[in-house]
């Protein structure tokens, strides 16, 4: 939770953690489905390279033969011709032949060699020959004919029928009847068979797209399950970060800006969005993208990729938001329906609110217009009349050109303005010399507040000046008086006493003049490492020898308040470039403060870890009284963890660590957890000095 912590913070981190959430995931779904593609075909047996490419070579064979032996039966039945089953598959690699039950071959396309095919297909199907006979035959009644009609109908299947010229037939008293009878032949069966050829032309071919595409889907398999797992684990990472970070980053004030998206879009309509584009995503084809890795043979295609990446992109825009919405406190505050009851004014309030903006807007509306005026003006200009409007109007693209190229430059201009005040350089000026209109009137708002913030940092500076100087000169004033006080109590403590209680008396003078003078040593001290008026001496210095002299001397100190201090040095000598004398001083007053506040009974532990680059020192304790308040205000001047203030501490002890260690480049960690006192100090390593440095 600490990385994700610290890494959220840093805008590089979450411009990369998008970038990796939305390539991750995108290749997560794609490859993904490329693997159980394969998968599904026995793309990760033993044997799957010769079982994936002769299924989808055979899968296209069958569906040649069934549509040859389809056509071929439909033809004969109608007694149509076969010639047109020759031309119904237009594909180099392939051949058929049709066979009759009795060995006899009825039709076939390109020249049958075994050894020139490597796939053949077989579809048994059978056709119904139409068997037709002519009748005609002359009644001496039509009862009788109509009889022999009726007869023929039992008898055939169809009958096509007429009769003689009705005169006739009533003159001669003869009745002829003319039929045409059908009727169905046993039926023929046939077998239909395709040949796949083994080598697959690259001419425009089904079967060789279909071997194509499943040999190169083979050939990366595994890169499918490789980019798969790790896309997946990348983009869940990343996600999971953007997420953690959503919403953490507050002002000053501790209040959380919400952006556009979250402002603006109500929290039900994110959600039905989100749905919208899975669905859509799915209904598109998300989840099935070898069909058209198939058509186009490629086993990425771009248009899934695309189409993936952004709903990705889309429903991760969509989490984070949620998750900050939910941070901020406003998921279920920001409806749709509370805020249209909400956001819905009186009339007057809607007037009001279109008079103001149209007021405050007036000028750039009518510029827009006439604008749009001259445009519509040259446009009926080049169709009414093809004349010079289109010159004008190129003109006028050129104009909005410079304008547009003017207003991104003014733009630039004022945003680095506003970024060297947010970076605290009050010495930028924003050069308005090129600026004109609002955009030089907000520059000189920029200068202008540039000027007051900087006169209110120097008013601050001379401020902390008068107070240092003025706690440096009382302290120096006090040491005098106190310097004699101290020198006659020790007078006194070599004079012989009336009583004991007057040997008290004095014992308590001498311990509480020692006090007052260590509290003045400590202000001096204080003063001058807040404003830097110590003088440094960098040298190198080995930390591991350092901690062990300063723990050797307070291991009595600590001893004393059942206190045991463990001492874990670095595995090597860390050197770092520091003044041994301040350095002692800061661990002197991180002991000492250990001594007065850690609980007896408990441990107090020194360690120091190096790294190639960095060397970092850790002090741990538990604190004998509740931690009650935060770091930060612990790290104040004149400030103690116990509230009751019944220690003899002066409350200077960690701010003067903190401003020793900043003096020597270093950086000064207070943690508290609970009961848990942690300081770590972290110093930039330095090489090993030559064994004859310190010579």
């Amino acid at each position: 939770m600490r990385l994700f912590s610290a890494l959220s913070e840093k805008p590089k981190a979450r411009a990369l953690a998008w970038v990796v959430c939305i390539v991750g995931l995108t290749l997560c779904l794609v490859c993904g489905q490329q693997a159980a593609w394969l998968a599904q075909r026995g793309g990760y047996q033993t044997t799957g390279y010769t079982t994936v490419v002769e299924n989808e070579v055979n899968q296209v064979l069958q569906d040649y033969t069934q549509a040859i032996a389809q056509e071929y039966t439909l033809a004969r039945e109608n007694d149509g011709s076969v010639e047109a089953v020759r031309y119904l598959i237009d594909d180099d690699n392939f051949g058929f032949q049709i066979v009759r039950d009795r060995g006899a071959v009825l039709l076939s396309q390109n020249t049958i060699d075994e050894e020139a095919y490597a796939l053949t297909c077989t579809v048994h199907t059978s056709f119904t020959p139409t068997e037709t006979t002519t009748f005609q035959e002359t009644y001496a009644t039509e009862s009788e004919r109509e009889q022999a009609l009726e007869t023929l109908y039992h008898q055939y299947e169809d009958v096509e029928y007429n009769y003689g010229s009705v005169g006739t037939e009533e003159e001669t008293g003869r009745y002829t009847l003319f039929a045409t009878c059908f009727s169905r032949g046993d039926p023929v069966p046939v077998t239909v068979t395709g040949y796949a050829t083994t080598d697959l032309r690259s001419s425009p071919s089904e079967l060789f797209c279909a071997f194509q595409f499943s040999s190169s889907m083979l050939t990366s398999r595994y890169d499918f399950l490789i980019a798969a797992v790790a896309g997946g684990v990348l983009g869940a990472l990343a996600l999971a970060l953007l997420v953690y970070g959503a919403g953490r980053r507050r002002n000053q004030d501790g209040t959380l800006s919400l952006p556009w998206l979250d402002r603006k879009v109500p929290t039900d309509l994110l959600g039905i969005g989100m749905a919208v584009v899975a669905i859509l995503w799915l209904l598109l084809g998300g989840l099935d993208v070898s069909s058209e890795a198939e058509y186009s043979l490629s086993i990425l295609p771009a248009g899934p990729l695309i189409g993936t990446g952004v709903a990705v992109a889309l429903l991760a825009i969509g989490c984070v938001s949620l998750a900050r919405r939910y941070r901020a406190g406003v998921l279920g505050d920001n409806l749709s329906l509370r805020r249209l009851r909400e956001r819905i004014p009186r009339p007057r309030e809607l007037w009001h609110r279109l008079l103001d903006f149209l007021l405050r807007f007036w000028a750039a509306g009518l510029c827009f217009l006439g604008l749009c005026l001259l445009e519509f003006l040259c446009a009926f200009d080049a169709v009414a009349y093809s004349g010079g409007g289109i010159l004008i109007w190129f003109l006028l693209k050129v104009l909005q050109g410079a304008l547009v190229v003017y207003v991104i430059l003014a733009m630039k201009e004022l945003r680095a303005g506003g970024d060297q005040l947010a970076a605290g350089n009050l010495d930028y000026k924003v050069p308005t010399d090129r600026l004109y209109g609002e955009f030089r009137r907000h520059g000189e708002n920029l200068n202008n507040l540039r000027q007051g913030i900087q006169h209110a940092v120097e008013e601050q500076m001379k401020s902390e000046r008068m107070k240092t100087e003025l706690i440096t000169n009382v302290s120096h004033d006090i040491k005098t008086p106190l310097t004699s006080i101290v020198s006659y109590v020790d007078l006194l403590k070599k004079e012989p006493m009336p009583n004991d209680q007057a040997r008290e008396y004095l014992n308590v003078l001498d311990r509480q003049a020692a006090r007052l003078k260590k509290l003045t040593e400590d202000l001096v001290e204080a003063s001058k490492a807040s404003t830097g008026n110590l003088t440094v001496h960098f040298q190198p210095t080995d930390v591991n020898v350092l901690l062990s002299q300063s723990s050797g001397e307070y291991q009595e100190r600590l001893a004393a308040r059942d206190l045991s201090l463990v001492l874990t040095p670095a595995e090597e000598a860390p050197w770092i470039s520091a003044d041994g004398q301040l350095l002692w001083r800061v661990f002197e007053n991180l002991l000492s403060n250990a001594q007065k506040y850690a609980m007896p009974g408990t441990r107090v532990y020194l360690s120091c870890q190096a790294t190639e680059a960095e060397v970092a020192v850790t002090f741990r304790n538990i604190s004998a009284t509740p931690l009650n308040i935060s770091a930060e205000e612990l790290m104040d001047r004149f400030v103690r963890g116990d509230a009751a203030r019944s220690t003899e501490g002066s409350g200077l002890g960690l701010s003067i660590a903190r401003d020793l260690t900043q003096l020597q480049h270093g950086r000064f960690d207070l943690t508290i957890d609970g009961d848990l006192f942690k300081v770590v100090l972290t110093f930039p390593r330095c090489p090993q000095p030559p064994e004859d440095a310190g010579k």
